[in-house]
């Protein structure tokens, strides 16, 4: 009851049964603690429940890297990641081991590029390896921030991972290219994506579909406006050559200069 209770963010009644398993005398073993100590982080009463750990450490029970991934992840949702980093670093001095949730929080929290690559760095040198839905992730938020080279540095990196982009990784990889104006890109990894047998995804076919129709559109006007470029081109040499034509035969001085010569232009 007090686990649903903290997933839900209600620390009211949280706070309210575990007085009351105090007052019964029930003692709390880890998943009570763990779920106490994330309703208080996601409460903004951080020091409450690091006082919190404290305690249930000095009952006997073990923390573990659910406890605290339970304060880690309020705290960066709420963009406090040096206190993040402190607990990060506690965990360590522990002998626990950050999983895969826990380097999410801090790529959750990422302002920039470093912010990225250093995490990512270090959970794959403590031996947790990247899940899809990490590279998923990061690859969404480089994105947004027009980061292209360190996208595609991701997107190769997969494979040294042992892993193969999915269908969701092609979506998010191609969304981000289109809204960032490289279309033809986009184009190439989502033909990539069909040719591996992946279902094509409604809203993207719908935005490829559209680029290819206007494209289309724009290779046959400007056709057309090169075709009339060359037509308005030939008939202004055209002109260009009649007016110099005129000119000549309309100076005396030049007809009397020919007639000398042997010829003439005019009787």
């Amino acid at each position: 009851m007090i686990s649903c209770y903290s997933k839900a963010g209600n620390l009211n009644d949280v706070l309210k049964l575990f007085n009351q398993m105090k007052e019964m005398g029930i003692e709390a073993d880890r998943k009570v603690y763990n779920a106490v100590i994330y309703a208080l982080a996601k409460g903004k009463c951080v020091e409450e429940a690091k006082r919190l750990l404290k305690t249930m450490e000095e009952k006997g029970v073990a923390s573990n890297a659910v406890t605290f991934n339970s304060l880690i992840r309020p705290l960066c949702k709420a963009q406090r990641v040096d206190d993040a980093k402190k607990l990060f670093d506690q965990m360590l001095q522990r002998g626990l081991s950050p999983c895969v949730r826990t380097y999410h929080a801090f790529f959750a929290a990422a302002k920039n590029v470093e912010d990225v690559f250093d995490p990512l760095s270090r959970m794959k040198e403590s031996g947790c390896v990247p899940a899809i839905e990490t590279y998923i992730t990061l690859i969404r938020k480089l994105s947004r921030w027009r980061q292209h080279e360190s996208v595609f540095r991701l997107w190769n990196e997969m494979p040294q991972s042992g892993l193969s982009p999915d269908r969701s990784a092609y979506i998010v990889l191609i969304h981000g290219l289109f809204l960032n104006g490289r279309l033809k890109e986009a184009s190439t990894y989502y033909e990539e994506m069909k040719e591996k047998g992946f279902l094509p995804e409604p809203k993207t076919e719908e935005m490829i579909q559209a680029w290819l129709s206007g494209k289309e559109v724009d290779d046959g006007q400007s056709v057309m406006v090169e075709m009339q470029s060359k037509k308005n081109s030939l008939a202004t040499t055209l002109k260009q050559k009649r007016v110099s034509k005129r000119d000549f035969l309309e100076q005396p001085g030049l007809r009397k200069i020919t007639r000398e010569r042997g010829f003439s232009l005019h009787d």
